[in-house]
């Protein structure tokens, strides 16, 4: 069988795309095209770190996908475009190129003729040796798929001799990154205790980041935040964001009573609906997603101007309009109630009026309530 390339999405708040699932590559850039689309249609941004995987649990390349930016139309356009405009050498540019070959196989080809994507399959071919023999060695599974962007250098044609000098070399080095890839799956598969014991047998100096924070996010779900806390240096602001992320307001509650902070009872406040509480926090770390949330909950206290000035500090078109709804609807409230009180002044009442009135403001009221 064939060792296709799928795409691993790590932490990430967009609803189209679930933590730890594995897609095919095909599927991914559908996903991620739709989404990119719709951010760029509502002025929204986002980044989600990813890896690129093989059957084997293999780690080809890992990186960041920044949606709305315009810079990329799905994954794979953003993996051709970052690794052309990276300098390698010889023969760390060929297996650049087969890697890339590979990603553009698996691409839909509605998406790679629409798109335009900044390396053809014509000029992924282009400069490839076309010995059979050196191909299927360079693209083989195992330990030497993982040279496809090793930094470590070494011809490709090189002495047998040397290859299995070569080889050698890196044994360690490759058991070692199939412990850490294997470590996904058992996340996938919900085998939390599994994922932990290998991580934590793991040093920590030599996981990465994307790593860490997976490793971070099991012992968030298993409630040690301590040992969370200390994975990140130490630094409890990254796993509130984590747990922040995940809204789940009875672990953010706990982990605010055990490591308090400003960022953390803002964020708590919030997901409680206490607005005069999140208001009254001083000293938070303003990020683009707390200035939505602090211009939503100046909606929530009829404070139109002051949610104004908040969303004026991001670009937000889904805020704006509900801004806009909001007080466009405020508005219509207050001509209705105007109508239904100079109604109910008259002598000779119009019920069906004051009703069909009474029937219009409660629906302004609810609009107003819903946003």
């Amino acid at each position: 069988m064939e060792n296709m390339l799928s795409v691993l999405f790590m932490q990430n708040q967009i609803d189209q795309l679930k933590a730890f699932h594995k897609m095919p590559i095909g599927e991914a850039c559908e996903v991620t095209s739709q989404i990119e689309k719709e951010y760029q249609e509502k002025q929204k941004k986002a980044k989600v770190d990813f890896v690129v995987l093989d059957n084997d649990g293999i780690e080809f390349y890992r990186g960041a996908l920044s949606f709305g930016s315009g810079t990329a139309s799905h994954v794979v356009d953003h993996i051709c475009k970052t690794l052309t405009s990276v300098k390698m050498n010889d023969q760390q540019e060929a297996r650049k190129r087969i890697f890339l070959e590979r990603l553009n196989e698996q691409i839909p080809d509605h998406l790679r003729q629409s798109d335009g994507l900044s390396i053809s399959r014509n000029h992924i071919l282009t400069n490839i040796p076309s010995s059979a023999h050196h191909r299927k060695w360079m693209v083989g599974g195992g330990i030497l798929a993982l040279l496809i962007l090793s930094a470590t250098s070494f011809s490709t044609v090189a002495t047998s001799q040397n290859r299995a000098e070569t080889i050698q070399d890196l044994q360690k080095q490759v058991k070692l990154e199939q412990r850490l890839t294997n470590i996904y799956e058992d996340a996938l598969l919900g085998e939390r205790e599994g994922a932990l014991q290998k991580l934590s047998s793991i040093p920590k100096k030599n996981l990465t980041e994307e790593q860490k924070d997976v490793y971070t996010s099991l012992l968030v779900s298993q409630k040690n935040y301590k040992e969370a806390v200390q994975l990140q240096g130490n630094n409890p602001q990254v796993v509130e964001n984590m747990i922040a992320q995940k809204e789940d307001v009875g672990a953010l509650k706990e982990f605010q009573q055990s490591f308090p902070s400003p960022n953390g009872a803002f964020d708590l406040a919030y997901h409680e609906q206490r607005w005069e509480d999140m208001m009254r926090q001083s000293g938070v770390e303003m990020t683009e997603k707390r200035y939505e949330m602090k211009a939503y909950s100046y909606l929530k206290l009829d404070k139109v101007e002051e949610a104004k000035k908040e969303a004026a500090h991001i670009k937000n078109q889904e805020l704006n309009q509900k801004i806009e709804t909001y007080e466009q609807t405020k508005k219509e409230l207050e001509e209705t109630k105007k109508q239904v009180e100079e109604e109910n002044k008259k002598d000779q009442k119009d019920e069906k009026k004051i009703k069909s009135l009474a029937d219009q403001q409660k629906k302004q009221e609810e609009v107003m309530k819903n946003i």
